[in-house]
């Protein structure tokens, strides 16, 4: 899979300096460009946070990345998938929580009915819903989201990334299933 970017404090914030010797602990996450039948992709609008993002999460133990991403997406947009592609992979480097993140991206298509998502009292509590929306409108709006907290704003550079090269990899070509 190909390495997209590393991203840094000093990436975000202009007057940020580098930190030595951190010693981060390290997630490993799956995400998704998921398309729908009619071409629209999921995207998780955090509404508390004001910010949008990619459907997906952390691996857990014993699962591989396909396996997390499939779980993450049932639970997040309450869709089976089929047809998944590597978009890339981007590493995180949050320096104020000494936290390294190898975010691993995917796109792929519903397969089947969409049904509730499950999220979970933390995402229910951000109020987080599901919103349908073009890839130009995805990249529009998260170009335009300022999250405030420290860690939505390297989900928004994470993410505009993934979307950005999404496009450039044209998976509009992807056979979607309703």
């Amino acid at each position: 899979m190909e390495l997209i970017a590393e991203i840094h404090d000093k990436d975000i914030w202009s007057n940020s300096t580098e930190t030595k010797d951190v010693k981060y602990e390290l997630r490993k996450a799956s995400r998704a460009v998921v398309m729908n039948e009619v071409g629209d992709i999921a995207l998780l609008f955090v509404s508390k946070r004001n910010y949008h993002k990619l459907p997906g999460g952390g691996i857990e133990k014993g699962e591989d990345r396909i396996r997390a991403l499939k779980r993450e997406i049932l639970e997040e947009v309450g869709a089976h998938i089929a047809h998944i592609g590597e978009i890339g992979f981007i590493i995180e480097f949050r320096d104020q929580h000494e936290f390294m993140q190898f975010s691993y991206c995917y796109y792929c298509s519903v397969h089947g009915d969409i049904r509730e998502p499950a999220y979970t009292e933390q995402e229910l509590a951000s109020g987080c819903e599901i919103k349908w929306v073009s890839l130009d409108e995805a990249i529009s709006l998260i170009s335009n989201d300022s999250p405030e907290p420290y860690a939505a704003q390297f989900i928004r550079s994470r993410d505009l990334q993934f979307l950005k090269k999404a496009k450039e990899l044209d998976i509009r070509g992807l056979k979607v299933e309703g």
